[in-house]
């Protein structure tokens, strides 16, 4: 009877201290109310169930002995098959977590799903925007004016099918403002190329270029006064736009105040203008004779411009010598 008894106390006591650590650890976790953990969109596995450290981060207030006790915490079984992810949607997701966490699944901050890859190695979509931003930055130092890159088309996650693999991205060819194309690499330790990924992203240009300060007309007179300069985005200018220099120039179409000034948009002012009366001078080995003529066409020095001699009325092509007289020349 008494080997009973002392038996029977044994367990008590054993089940008391069962409880009081449990009771510890309670205490502990909810001392610890100011903490959550985020699941990643991807994740990488290499056991055959996957752990809650596998596919989560915690945030917060939480003793770093307490989260590794925590990350140790099995949850399903792992993929199968190598190399080859699983997706779970985040109401999946959900129902896992608290079936295999209970109510510490409620400080979980859940992705709108998870892929889960068994081997290799994932990178993910802050990793890979650092890349490209790097990449693109590097391209952009030769280039003049303030550079801004936004609207990132890259994916949330990669998955590299080998953890000696590595990823790059390809070389850019030229970089200008507008829509980049780029490619991701995953590339084997021989230096393989395993395949490749697209992406992209925008680049603004902002640089300072000349402007129209006032309405142009066509073949208007473009003068210091008509001249302003603006901030513009080159990733929405289509042309290259006139860098101030040279002249005098004339605009070849209609331009509003402040619209950017092409280098398309000048031509040089002519010395001969159309329908102005020049001297129209013949010249050979040992004659030369002169008469009045009218320009048909507008012409610079040395340019060939067709000219009617007002005796004759025929017409004839006579190359621009300063801005009253042409030239025929006939030499043996």
């Amino acid at each position: 009877m008494r080997i009973l008894s002392f038996i029977f106390m044994k367990r008590v006591v054993l089940c008391c201290m069962a409880v009081c650590m449990l009771s510890m650890v309670g205490n502990a976790a909810a001392s610890e109310t100011k903490w959550h953990f985020t699941v990643l969109p991807a994740a990488v596995v290499t056991g055959d169930v996957v752990l809650l450290g596998d596919i989560a981060k915690p945030s917060g207030d939480i003793a770093f002995q307490s989260w590794q006790n925590f990350a140790k915490i099995k949850l399903w079984p792992a993929p199968r098959k190598y190399g080859r992810p699983m997706s779970i949607t985040r109401p999946k997701l959900r129902n896992a977590l608290q079936k295999y966490l209970g109510g510490m699944a409620s400080k979980a901050i859940l992705p709108g799903s998870i892929a889960i890859q068994r081997g290799g190695k994932v990178v993910q979509k802050n990793t890979l925007s650092q890349m490209v931003t790097r990449t693109i930055s590097n391209a952009t130092q030769q280039l003049e004016g303030e550079a801004v890159l936004r609207d990132m088309t890259i994916p949330n996650f990669i998955f590299l099918r080998d953890s000696k693999n590595r990823l790059d991205i390809e070389p850019l060819r030229t970089v200008q403002a507008g829509r980049i194309g780029i490619r991701f690499r995953e590339i084997d330790p021989t230096g393989q190329v395993v395949r490749r990924i697209t992406g992209g992203a925008f680049l603004d240009l902002w640089v300072t270029v000349p402007c129209a300060a006032i309405p142009l007309n066509r073949n208007e007179l473009l003068t210091p006064d008509s001249i302003t300069h603006e901030r513009k985005n080159l990733a929405y200018l289509r042309g290259e736009p006139w860098d101030g220099r040279g002249g005098p120039y004339r605009v070849t179409r209609t331009l509003g105040a402040g619209t950017p000034i092409f280098e398309g948009d000048l031509e040089g002012v002519p010395v001969v203008v159309k329908g102005s009366r020049v001297e129209l001078v013949y010249k050979g080995s040992a004659i030369r004779l002169s008469v009045t003529a009218k320009a048909m066409e507008d012409g610079r020095t040395g340019e060939v411009i067709p000219v009617r001699n007002l005796q004759s009325k025929r017409q004839v092509y006579a190359t621009v010598l300063d801005d009253s007289t042409v030239i025929i020349e006939r030499n043996r």
